[in-house]
């Protein structure tokens, strides 16, 4: 009996170091998976931050006016915003040789993040101009995009950049006021081009309505779709025909028992 109990009590050592051992290891087992998930989570976060600041500019609401450059621009993410398909997509904007018509060649264009030092304060009328970090940010997110054209200069059919071009204007407005507009294919068309900003249930700040309080003609809506106005961009014929433009303005005309 008594070796038994010997026995045992030499026995007793083994099993506290025992314990003590299996107790430390799973502390810090404990005490280090928590550090190794943060450690983890600070990784995903810079490799996801390259470009989030730039996404975060890009899809960022004016509080002048409500508009975002992704509410016209394509990432290739946001097709379903109907004006993306009348104006240029992002995809390696900081790489083209030239845009808005050759205002920006050359290294200019990344310097203005492919035009969007002019869009921030002509249609987004934010008070503060971009910053060289945000205009940085702007083009490793074109950059980081997967480009669906091999488009590497923008420009644009328009008789609005690089100047004004009031007599071609002249010609414009003749033509669609010569033109029989359809206010149902109007309708439709309104839709797409103009009631984002103009629709009754538009989210735009700052943005006349064209039903009710809209005393213009023809003449004044092409003026407006050709040149563009404020905030409001201008539209090429490539995307907005001058059939288009009558149809818009029968529409809006009947709309305001015109």
């Amino acid at each position: 009996m008594k070796s038994k109990c010997f026995f045992q009590f030499l026995l007793f050592p083994v099993f506290v170091f025992t314990f003590a051992v299996l107790f430390i290891s799973c502390s810090k087992e404990q005490k280090t998976a928590p550090l190794t998930e943060k450690k983890a989570d600070t990784l995903n976060k810079t490799e996801g931050s390259v470009n989030s600041a730039g996404k975060q500019l890009f899809y960022m609401k004016s509080k002048e006016n409500n508009i975002a450059c992704a509410d016209c621009h394509g990432d290739g993410s946001n097709s379903a915003n109907p004006l993306t398909k009348y104006f240029s997509d992002i995809t390696a904007a900081d790489k083209r040789t030239s845009t808005y018509h050759g205002k920006f060649t050359g290294a200019e264009v990344a310097k203005n993040a492919g035009g969007a030092t002019v869009c921030w304060e002509s249609y987004l009328k934010m008070k503060t101009p971009l910053t060289e970090d945000q205009i940085k940010s702007l083009n490793e997110y074109y950059s980081s995009l997967k480009s669906s054209s091999s488009v590497s200069e923008m420009k644009y059919e328009t008789i609005s950049l690089p100047v004004k071009d009031k007599a071609k204007l002249k010609e414009d407005q003749k033509i669609v006021m010569g033109l029989k507009g359809d206010p149902v294919k109007g309708e439709a068309d309104f839709k797409n081009s103009c009631a984002f900003c103009h629709g009754e249930n538009s989210t735009i700040k700052k943005v006349p309505s064209l039903f009710d309080e809209f005393d213009g003609n023809v003449k004044s809506i092409t003026y407006n779709v050709r040149f563009g106005d404020g905030a409001m961009p201008f539209y090429k014929k490539s995307v907005l025909s001058d059939q288009e433009i009558a149809d818009i303005a029968a529409y809006i005309l009947k709309k305001n028992g015109k």
